[in-house]
Formats: C-alpha cells, sequence, structure tokens
C-alpha cells in the first residue's frame, strides 16, 4: 500500500517530534531560486505526511509529473550525461536526502538510482558520493517501505541557500552511523561502498556497491 497524500491534522503532526535531521547546502548558482521554487513545490507533496508502518513511500506517486503547468521552472538537471535545463530541474537533492534519513533510521530502499556520472568536485560536492538518488519521471523513482513498527514522517526547511530535512517519528528511533566509503579505481572510475553501523548492536553491514564511470570533460559543462 503506497503513502497516501492527506497531510496530518495539526493535533495528530503535533505527535511527531524530529529523530534524525540531515542538512544540506544548495549550491548556488544561476539557477538557485529556480531550484528553491522546485524544491518547495515538491516539498508540499510530501512533508508531514504519515508512513504507516508497512507502507511504501514512491516520490514520483506523491509528486507527480513536474511540468510547467504545474508551476514548476527550469533549473540544471542531468540529461544523457549533460548538464541541462528543464522544469523541474534540481529535484534530486530531495530524494538524495531521504535516502540517508531512512538509511540512518535501519531502512532500506527498495528503488533508487545514482547518478550517471559524478559532476562535483571534492570542492564543489554538496553531499557525500554515493548518497545521491537521482529520478526521473516515469523512469526512475525513488522508493522504500517503512518496516519499522512505527509512524514515520518527513519535515523540511528551505533556508536562504541550504536545505533541512528530517525524519519524524512518534516514538524513539535508533540513529545508524552511515559512511561512504569511496574507492579510486583505474581508468578514472569511483566505487563507492554504503556502510551502515549500529551502536545498539555493534554490527555492520553493506548497503550497496555504487560505481561512477569517469566524466568526459567534453560531456558536462562544470
Amino acid at each position: 500500500m503506497f503513502v497516501k497524500s492527506h497531510p496530518l491534522s495539526q493535533g495528530k503532526l503535533d505527535l511527531f517530534d524530529s529523530k534524525i535531521a540531515i542538512r544540506q547546502v544548495i549550491p548556488n548558482n544561476s539557477y538557485l531560486n529556480n531550484k528553491k521554487h522546485n524544491l518547495a513545490t515538491a516539498i508540499a507533496c510530501i512533508e508531514n505526511l504519515c508512513i504507516h508502518p508497512g507502507q511504501i513511500f514512491s516520490f514520483w506517486h506523491l509528486v507527480g509529473e513536474p511540468s510547467q503547468q504545474k508551476g514548476y521552472l527550469e533549473s540544471r538537471a542531468i540529461v544523457n550525461n549533460q548538464l541541462k535545463s528543464e522544469f523541474g530541474g534540481g529535484l534530486c537533492q530531495i530524494p538524495g536526502l531521504l535516502y540517508v534519513l531512512i538509511l540512518k533510521a535501519g531502512l532500506n530502499a527498495l528503488e533508487r538510482h545514482p547518478h550517471s556520472k559524478d559532476i562535483y568536485t571534492e570542492e564543489t560536492r554538496f553531499a557525500p558520493l554515493g548518497s545521491d538518488a537521482t529520478v526521473v519521471y516515469g523512469y526512475k523513482d525513488f522508493r522504500f517501505q517503512n518496516t519499522l513498527s512505527v509512524p514515520l514522517c518527513f519535515r523540511f526547511t528551505l533556508l536562504e541557500e541550504g536545505i533541512i530535512a528530517e525524519l519524524c517519528s512518534t516514538q524513539t528511533l535508533e540513529e545508524f552511523s552511515v559512511d561512504f566509503k569511496v574507492e579510486q579505481l583505474p581508468g578514472g572510475i569511483k566505487q563507492v561502498e554504503t556502510l551502515r553501523y549500529s551502536q545498539l548492536t555493534d554490527s555492520r553491514e553493506k548497503i550497496t556497491t555504487t560505481i561512477y564511470p569517469p566524466l568526459d570533460p567534453d560531456a558536462v559543462p562544470l
């Protein structure tokens, strides 16, 4: 059963406290205001929705097509390995934040797609390599199931040049440590192992291994 687009009432919302929070920079470029507008438009579709135990959260099921008719503006997006502007561009930062939040809560993604290329340098990177989750309407979604025994919901705060994402619940959650271990392979290939550690059980598990092909400097205008 998918999460429904019915925000919690104020009375029920007050029962949900922030348990895990992440803050990221929103890259400052010529599309900053458009990206923030797009983020806010999508956030309105997914925050303060109760994710009951057993329910499946689907980004596109809740957000729908990010079209100009729905008020989305043009912003940067990676299309066919190139940076281009398109309506609804920049939304991938949201599922990337959600991906890290659920990993920290001990959940796993049912569907998560890394970007086809790593277009950032260590100086410009705003999130750990391997924590990304790209979405393409009708093609690539971000989905997870609430396998915990407690209800969850997401909240967001948009800052001048940043964003805070919070995973909220009515009960205490264990916050796992998540590490993205990057290894540089021959030929410019980057391999990232996503590892999760529980302090309660002193256990470590590997979630996934992500491969990023070498970047063609002529393909993406940085």
